[in-house]
């Protein structure tokens, strides 16, 4: 039977997956439901709903984003995301269903059969500053006998069985897993062409995502100086979206920042209120463009502080979700100071299998990547 190579980025809002040269993602968000009281079974494409051994069902993804908003009043839920939205998921049950739901959904992508008893690898990426603390949680959540249901989309329930060898589990930091993806060609080796990132740096490697901010500056020769590493969780997406909360709490104070990305792809980023006895409407695609800027202009200057104003940088590489967000503020901001220009302060390009990804997917890429490297040699 063929094996299945995977690699998870499981990002605070979004998994991405690549696995045997395909990729997807759905929303990392997981909430415990009794099914046998739900009455919203209009399927769609996006519903996932997975049941462990013990017949304990939790819905994962956007259906499980919906409940959240749905129960926003309740106090408990509000207290279960605050912490889901921290390092510390990583050591919880909601962890392993993201988990084993991506990776049945990669055994349903190559039709393989449900109870698979092809070899397994796995490399899981985990943030920078927080993978060594973290990687024995993930590994032993991983490693095992796996035997769970999962609903996707219209389909009816299916019954999943695998095994994972520890020996074929690794973790990989996020921000070393963008340099491999853009530095790797398809197999995990060095891709000659880009290898100036290493051989020619000093190289910063800024790495946004939804929790943190990867900052990671490569000697020359590609080494990883850890005294000039950080994990900043100050200039994220998750600080962008606490002050578009923060903004309009005056009028919902019942929004909060782990709801902005779902109400941004529901509705058209636009909810209502009530201004002076009549409602009105609230762009919150407009509120976020503003909370970018000044997001952005906040992790200049903090750049500017601690690493020199980039003067000793000879390369700055942007990846993630939030880097692409981020990349022509500070892109125009360097150009316009004279002190990088556009060969050199680039913008990560997500590829795999000749095809190029949204950016999102060059951690996930980059882990597989280097999964596949890793085995090879």
């Amino acid at each position: 039977m063929q094996d299945l190579y995977i690699a998870i980025d499981p990002g605070f809002d979004t998994v991405k997956v690549a696995a045997n040269g395909k990729v997807f993602k759905f929303p990392f968000a997981v909430v415990e439901t009794d099914e046998r009281k739900m009455n919203d079974y209009n399927l769609r494409d996006s519903f996932l709903c997975h049941k462990d051994e013990h017949g304990i069902t939790s819905r994962v993804g956007m259906y499980a984003q919906e409940l959240i908003f749905e129960q926003k009043d309740r106090a408990e839920v509000e207290s279960q995301m605050e912490d889901f939205y921290t390092e510390r998921r990583f050591t919880s049950g909601a962890f392993k269903i993201g988990l084993q739901t991506a990776i049945a959904l990669a055994i349903q992508n190559e039709n393989f059969p449900a109870n698979y008893v092809g070899t397994i690898y796995l490399m899981v990426a985990l943030p920078h500053a927080c993978r060594s603390r973290y990687a024995p949680s993930v590994v032993g959540a991983a490693a095992g006998d796996h035997h769970f249901f999962l609903r996707s989309g219209t389909g009816s329930e299916i019954e999943y069985r695998f095994h994972i060898q520890e020996k074929n589990i690794f973790t990989v930091s996020q921000t070393i897993a963008s340099i491999l993806g853009e530095t790797s060609d398809d197999h995990g080796n060095v891709d000659k062409q880009k290898f100036f990132y290493l051989s020619n740096g000093p190289t910063l490697i800024l790495d946004g995502g939804y929790y943190t901010m990867g900052i990671v500056e490569m000697s020359k020769g590609g080494s990883v100086d850890d005294d000039k590493t950080e994990s900043d969780t100050q200039h994220a997406m998750r600080n962008v979206n606490m002050a578009i909360a923060d903004e309009i709490k005056s009028f919902r104070p019942d929004i909060h920042h782990y709801m902005v990305e779902y109400l941004l792809r529901e509705g058209n980023g636009q909810i209502r209120y009530m201004d002076h006895g009549h409602a009105a409407i609230l762009d919150l695609k407009k509120i976020r463009k503003a909370k970018i800027r000044q997001v952005c202009s906040d992790f200049i200057k903090h750049l500017n502080a601690k690493y020199n104003n980039l003067l000793d940088v000879n390369y700055v590489l942007m990846t993630g979700g939030t880097g692409a967000c981020f990349y022509p503020q500070v892109k125009a901001y360097y150009e316009r100071s004279g002190v990088m220009d556009d060969q050199h302060l680039l913008l990560a390009d997500s590829s795999l299998s000749k095809q190029s990804h949204p950016i999102e997917y060059s951690i996930v890429i980059g882990a597989y990547k280097g999964l596949l490297g890793k085995l090879e040699h």
